[in-house]
């Protein structure tokens, strides 16, 4: 994104539209078992919801905006606003720095689509019962070994 030089503001710059203040995103544990899938498609049945992954790390993310921002996208609190929000330094700003690469599902098809390229196959109850699941090679038959004696 890298959009200007990086300074040192008193409150946000109005071209950045809160970017940050937009969203709330939280850590999660990366996927396991199979009740871990599951709580991830159910995440992504919602709308306004989306799980990303960014330096090997997992979250999910809540598409909602702040309620102290003004109809200009200013934080009207700018002055007394939360910790957490005071600890958001500008060299991880969504704005002013190129950003991480990420990885991001915002529907159950996406995740669907991403277990099936990593190579996780588990029979899901939100699978469709019509869709052939891959299956391992057959092994070989075993034979009876016949009792000399």
């Amino acid at each position: 994104m890298g959009k200007g030089p990086q300074k040192k503001a008193e409150s946000c710059p109005e071209a950045c539209q809160a970017m940050c203040c937009r969203y709330v995103a939280t850590k999660i544990d990366a996927p396991r078992t199979k009740i871990d899938w599951d709580e991830i498609y159910w995440f992504l049945c919602h709308e306004n919801v989306e799980v990303f992954i960014e330096s090997r790390k997992w979250y999910v993310l809540f598409d909602t905006p702040c309620r102290n921002l003004d109809a200009k996208s200013r934080c009207v609190v700018y002055s007394r606003r939360p910790h957490v929000c005071r600890q958001h330094e500008e060299e991880n700003c969504e704005y002013w720095s190129d950003g991480e690469e990420r990885f991001s599902m915002r529907a159950p098809e996406d995740l669907k689509k991403y277990m099936k390229r990593r190579g996780v196959r588990l029979r899901m109850a939100w699978d469709d019962p019509d869709e052939k699941v891959e299956k391992k090679a057959p092994s070989k038959p075993r034979t009876r070994r016949s009792k000399k004696g």
